[in-house]
């Protein structure tokens, strides 16, 4: 059983009825805000896997911090009794300070904005939240007897079923303001992948630790003695293979950056739009009005190059998966998302542009190597910059997408400076 599950069952209605009630908050509010600071934090646990240091000091923090699993089995015992419901407020204080450093602040705000309660209900929600969540992860660890490595799997395990679940619009909210935009990086990987490459040196022996043959952190590890007389008998081949290794890799990145990033776009006579993370040429028009709302639309007009044209497909899904199927077609071309529509100055969706966004991930699921930078683009935001805006609307795609089953690491989001006012998807890998 995951975290969520663990939580909805020791949430139920009853037990969110009487939190509302201590609280004087309607029920339906308190369950959005208890929802939405659970989701928060789950994602902050699963933010503190990227470090092996991080994640060692958490599984001290829960091993410290739970209430042996009596909270999380009998939450409305906590709350009939005054004394234990103080005790476990003043615990949650800590724990939120502790094992979510600089998150109590944040949080407290944008919980209140988010499920509309008062900022001294947000407070208390919290504070009860960081160790019902807590006592639910220590349940765990003793009910199957998990190491440091074991809590790592156990929590990034939890990275994709939490951007499915969570809240278009909570996401919006808690990923800017609580510092968890590395969650949605696909470079993002944990303590324990990043060194499962690695070898390690055990018992005298030269082992490489990987997702088939793990290498526990808490197995003993040989004395230094024992490293020093193997590399002495081998440190001319290690380190020369090494050096190899390595300027190979430095040759790889510098031919990738050149070839995706550095080499400029043969020119047609149209201006080029530069943003710090791609050169691309700006193609999208601007928006058109209907008779219901004013929409940001994008056509499908430029004949550069470094865009690729599927006019002559009869959809956006044909020219696409084309392009995809033909082998000596090279990866960074970037394609238009013709008729995917934003109202104007948001980054609110048209119905419409879900079939634009459905042929997308039915092409990514087809063609699994498949990685894509979607692009947003923004000139007339309301109450943001238009930097800002873009960002939000690629996010906006990228959450559609994570919800039909689309990795997020197979998805970038960035926005960029442009004059239009729509997506566009560069193809990284296919």
């Amino acid at each position: 059983m995951n975290l969520f599950d663990t939580l909805n069952e020791a949430l139920s209605d009853d037990v969110v009825s009487k939190i509302a009630k201590l609280s004087d908050e309607e029920p339906e509010k308190t369950r959005k805000a208890l929802d939405g600071i659970f989701y928060t934090l789950v994602a902050g646990l699963v933010r503190r896997t990227g470090s092996m240091m991080s994640v060692s000091m958490l599984f001290n923090q829960i091993q410290k911090g739970n209430q042996g699993g009596e909270l999380i089995g009998d939450v409305m015992s906590y709350l009939n009794k005054k004394d234990k419901l103080d005790n476990i407020l003043k615990v949650g204080d800590g724990l939120i300070s502790q094992i979510f450093p600089a998150y109590k602040s944040p949080l407290v705000s944008m919980i209140g904005i988010y499920a509309g309660v008062k900022k001294n209900s947000s407070t208390m929600y919290s504070s009860l939240a960081a160790p019902i969540l807590i006592d639910a992860v220590s349940k765990e660890i003793d009910t199957n007897r998990l190491d440091v490595d074991g809590l790592i799997t156990y929590l990034s395990d939890h990275h994709e079923p939490l951007f499915k679940l969570v809240p278009e619009d909570l996401l919006e909210k808690m990923i800017p303001q609580l510092g968890l935009q590395e969650l949605l990086s696909p470079k993002f990987v944990t303590a324990k992948k990043a060194v499962s490459a690695k070898p390690v040196s055990i018992k005298g022996k030269n082992i490489i630790s990987t997702d088939e043959n793990p290498v526990s952190a808490s197995k003993s590890i040989s004395t230094n003695e024992d490293y020093e007389e193997e590399t002495s008998s081998s440190s001319f081949p290690i380190k020369w293979l090494l050096i190899g290794l390595l300027g190979a890799a430095v040759i790889a990145g510098g031919v990738y950056w050149y070839m995706n990033f550095y080499k400029p776009t043969p020119s047609t006579g149209e201006e080029l739009v530069v943003d710090s993370t791609a050169i691309q040429t700006d193609t999208i028009t601007k928006a058109i009005v209907d008779s219901v709302a004013v929409k940001d639309t994008v056509a499908a007009t430029t004949t550069a190059p470094s865009l690729t044209s599927t006019e002559q497909y009869s959809t956006f899904g044909e020219g696409l998966n084309a392009y995809l199927n033909d082998k000596s077609k090279p990866v960074g071309q970037i394609f238009p998302m013709v008729n995917v529509a934003f109202i104007r100055g948001s980054q609110a969706l048209d119905t419409e542009s879900d079939l634009i966004i459905d042929e997308l991930a039915d092409l990514m699921t087809k063609y699994p190597k498949m990685q894509i930078q979607l692009q947003g683009h923004s000139n007339n935001a309301v109450g943001m910059d238009n930097k800002t805006m873009a960002t939000k609307r690629a996010f906006v795609i990228k959450k559609k997408l994570l919800v039909k089953g689309i990795f997020d690491t197979r998805i970038d989001a960035i926005g960029v400076n442009g004059a239009s006012n729509g997506i566009d998807i560069k193809v990284v890998s296919k």
